[in-house]
């Protein structure tokens, strides 16, 4: 099934690399960011769920 659709799109392999580059590209920058980000941020965003101090 998904052969006969690629073979009835012309150009369908562009729009399939783009999608997956733009998705690994979202990846890599969401992982960068977790690396980069300090530890105390990290820790006090965990903790807003759980606080009850409403301001």
């Amino acid at each position: 099934m998904f052969k006969q659709f690629l073979n009835q799109v012309d150009g369908s392999q562009v729009y399939l690399i783009t999608s997956l580059g733009i998705f690994l590209l979202f990846f890599i920058m969401v992982a960068a960011l977790l690396l980069i980000m300090k530890k105390d941020k990290i820790k006090y965003m965990s903790e807003l769920p759980l606080k009850d101090d409403v301001q």
